[in-house]
């Protein structure tokens, strides 16, 4: 694993294939990264960062948001695939500001193919995801997990908009919500006028553990072509009372228990994840949570 940790100075060693100037990190051509690359953005020294991905790249990235500030901020990152560029993109957004704002921006250029995992666990952040499929043949795969508990309120907007024919995007959206955190999850599939052959599909699922956590979640279908595949579900549900009284009878906590119920319904996702690495991170911010 390659760790980038970047600031507002330009002068630090990357990795072979790399370069990083004026807050834009590229990666380079027909490059063929082996090792998983971290970037971390640590105490705002940069929250404003351009991602390109140049043609016919493979790479596996995690994008750290490691945040311990109260006060307000606003995060903006954009992101670039480029022609048969193939990108497994983890987000990973711990940002305790009162206020935080993140804007993520994604075009997707001819064939490319981008894995997108989000893994929320702010206090309060209204969070907009822009996921643009610009390329014919494009393809993108949407995983998100966020998690709320004590006082925390997060909102989550997800657009998937398909600007090329023959282009398909899916995404699932697991909520979680604990004590009185509050969660709203918005996700919109978009395909316009004579984008032909293209596909969208979505699934918005929310758990809540009590009766003060709310979750609110949207699935929203703007369909303008008719040569098209498309389809949403959503469901909102509190875990079944029988199944935790069955756990605590043997023996277990109930805080284990939520662990174990809340567990189960992300392990599909989770196991949507071939590299341990990420797999691992993502399990351990959400379970650090709830």
């Amino acid at each position: 694993m390659s760790i980038i940790q970047l600031t507002n100075v330009n002068n630090q060693s990357l990795p072979s294939g790399v370069t990083f100037s004026d807050n834009t990190l590229k990666l380079l051509k027909k490059t063929v990264f082996k090792d998983t690359l971290t970037i971390k953005l640590n105490h705002r020294e940069l929250t404003n960062l351009n991602i390109v991905v140049e043609p016919s790249v493979e790479a596996k990235l995690i994008l750290e948001l490691n945040d311990t500030d109260s006060s307000d901020v606003t995060y903006d990152i954009d992101m670039k695939l480029m022609e048969n560029s193939q990108v497994k993109f983890l987000l990973i957004s711990e940002v305790q500001s009162n206020n935080a704002k993140l804007n993520f921006k994604s075009s997707s250029l001819a064939d490319s193919n981008m894995e997108f995992i989000g893994g929320f666990v702010n206090n309060v952040m209204d969070a907009k995801l822009f996921l643009d499929l610009d390329g014919k043949g494009a393809n993108l795969r949407v995983r998100t997990i966020t998690v709320s508990s004590t006082n925390h309120s997060q909102k989550l907007d997800i657009h998937m908009t398909h600007y090329a024919p023959f282009s398909s995007a899916e995404m699932t959206n697991v909520g979680i919500a604990g004590q009185n955190g509050i969660i709203k999850i918005n996700g919109v599939g978009q395909i316009e006028q004579g984008m032909n052959g293209s596909s969208a599909f979505q699934t918005l699922k929310g758990i809540i553990t009590n009766d003060k956590a709310q979750i609110d979640v949207n699935p929203i279908l703007i369909i303008d072509e008719h040569d098209v595949k498309a389809g949403h579900a959503a469901t909102v549900g509190k875990m079944e009372d029988e199944v935790i009284f069955y756990l605590r009878s043997r023996g277990i906590t109930l805080e284990d228990a939520q662990r174990l119920i809340i567990n189960g319904y992300l392990q599909p996702i989770i196991d949507e994840i071939d590299d341990e690495l990420i797999k691992e991170n993502v399990a351990k911010i959400v379970n650090e949570r709830i």
